[in-house]
């Protein structure tokens, strides 16, 4: 006995053609807001489940931005890379660029590319990052 299934399927076109920030601006995620309780929730929950070199790897850009202050434009991947070597965090910058990736896919830190160096930077506000670090043990 063969048995015959039929589908019957409507296709709906949703498109509603407005931009990007008007689609988000109820979305309270990291992607979109970069600041207040969903900026340190949301970093304490990525940085929950890394290994502790790779939080050390956060806290110290974070401790380097803050030190920095307002006009902190961000620390060139060479030099942080002296940096995180000198504190024994990584062996090699094949390993810090894989643990910046992760920082990155997870929207924890940008870079940005001038005069053919990048430069990493953490995408908060200097308060809420000084509030994180001084509730969150990593």
């Amino acid at each position: 006995m063969i048995v015959y299934i039929v589908l019957l399927l409507c296709r709906l076109d949703c498109t509603n053609y407005l931009p990007y920030l008007d689609e988000t601006s109820t979305d309270s995620s990291l992607h979109v807001k970069q600041t207040g309780e969903i900026a340190i929730s949301s970093m304490t929950h990525v940085l929950r489940s890394l290994t502790p070199n790779a939080k050390g790897i956060f806290k110290l850009l974070a401790t380097i931005q803050l030190e920095s202050g307002a006009e902190f434009q961000g620390i060139s991947f060479q030099e942080f890379y002296v940096k995180c070597r000198e504190k024994f965090l990584v062996n090699s910058d094949t390993t810090l660029r894989t643990q910046l990736t992760e920082f990155k896919d997870h929207m924890l830190i940008k870079g940005r590319n001038r005069e053919g160096q990048e430069f990493l930077h953490v995408p908060v506000d200097n308060t809420v990052l000084q509030t994180f670090l001084e509730n969150t043990d990593i």
